[in-house]
């Protein structure tokens, strides 16, 4: 093993050098008349950008409901990607991604559009005109090729940093040095078990010189019930007391997200139950009528099936597996995650300054209130 990591060690310095590289090709572009502001990290993995993107939307209808709100994605493993589109109503993540597809589910009056290259994407497809206008730019600490406005970066406090290196040795997707150009670094996952981590992880920020903004966020875990005759959905207000209600049953948890343990975990907390029966998919994972149905028949009796919103974009289309589900009385339920910012009102007034500086330098403010 160790052999291994030496083999892997020069690899990341030749990754670090191609990245330096391609960093340095790329000359920023501003998109006119419009504030981007982009949500990322510096890792490979799950560290709450989706639910990070959804609080800022629902920051943004609330307190500047005039202005027009945009998620600019990539569209991961979408058919459309390379072409770029507008994610329409109506659920085709294998067009246009699982998260864009999540997130156009739930915020139907937000313009959401994906491509490769999100630039020309945006330029292609963008239907909004006004200069009121937000571009949340989904995983775009190291997309360079979009002018940004401000620059959020989220750390999971389990592991900020994972080991400390780039890829291919540790899942670093840049040096921690390069943090330094974001605007201000958000903890995700905050809980008292990684309390430490997270203390560790803001030295080793202050170790690096970096000396932005920093705040922490937890997340918030509520749990829907899918009626699986109509699809529509409705709150468990006591998950734990689920299993009272079907006492034969046993959960069974299935995913494919870039944290599957997380997820885990956080179901054994919302359920109250050590022993959660599992099957963890790869991020992005395609879930077919055959693999769906699969889980059916590695579930003898009644079963509570709990899996994710970024999950369920996939699996609510498929029909088959949901009838299966109906005649076995097993039941569907989904782990819904929100963003808690620790300090919310510091938060949200940076967020309404930078508002407030986008209208100033665009001449808007006469035309507001």
């Amino acid at each position: 093993m160790k052999g291994f990591l030496f083999f892997l060690y020069p690899l990341t310095w030749v990754y670090r050098f191609l990245f330096w590289i391609n960093q340095r090709k790329i000359t920023p572009s501003r998109i006119p008349s419009v504030n981007v502001i982009s949500v990322g990290n510096i890792t490979v993995g799950g560290t709450g950008k989706t639910p990070f993107v959804q609080y800022l939307v629902k920051y943004f209808q609330k307190t500047n409901k005039e202005y027009a709100i945009t998620i600019l994605s990539r569209g991961y493993g979408a058919k459309k990607s390379k072409e770029g589109a507008i994610v329409p109503d109506g659920l085709a993540p294998d067009l246009y991604g699982d998260e864009p597809s999540e997130h156009k589910d739930r915020f139907p009056n937000v313009q959401v559009i994906i491509g490769k290259n999100r630039w020309e994407s945006f330029l292609q497809h963008n239907q909004i005109q006004s200069p009121k206008h937000i571009v949340l730019l989904d995983d775009g600490f190291q997309h360079k090729r979009i002018h940004r406005d401000f620059d959020i970066v989220l750390l999971d406090a389990n592991a900020p940093f994972g080991n400390g290196f780039t890829i291919p040795l540790g899942f670093l997707r840049e040096p921690i040095s390069h943090l330094k150009r974001a605007n201000t670094i958000v903890f995700t996952k905050l809980n008292e078990k990684n309390m430490s981590l997270f203390q560790k992880g803001k030295k080793e920020l202050q170790k690096e010189g970096i000396t932005l903004p920093i705040f922490s966020s937890h997340f918030q875990t509520s749990v829907k019930q899918i009626h699986l005759d109509t699809l529509d959905v409705s709150k468990i207000e006591t998950p734990s007391k689920l299993l009272e209600l079907s006492p034969n049953a046993s959960y069974f948890l299935f995913t494919g997200v870039g944290n599957p343990k997380q997820v885990l975990d956080t179901a054994r907390v919302t359920f109250g139950q050590n022993q959660i029966r599992h099957r963890f998919f790869p991020d992005h994972y395609p879930f077919t009528e055959s693999v769906l149905i699969s889980l059916l028949a590695e579930c003898k009796g009644e079963t509570i099936f709990v899996t994710t919103e970024k999950d369920w974009v996939k699996v609510r289309t498929n029909s088959g597996f949901l009838n299966a589900l109906k005649e076995s009385k097993s039941q569907l339920v989904i782990l819904n995650i929100e963003v808690v910012l620790d300090e919310v009102e510091k938060f949200e007034s940076m967020l309404a300054g930078l508002v407030s500086t986008y209208e100033v330098k665009n001449d808007l403010v006469s035309k507001t209130g």
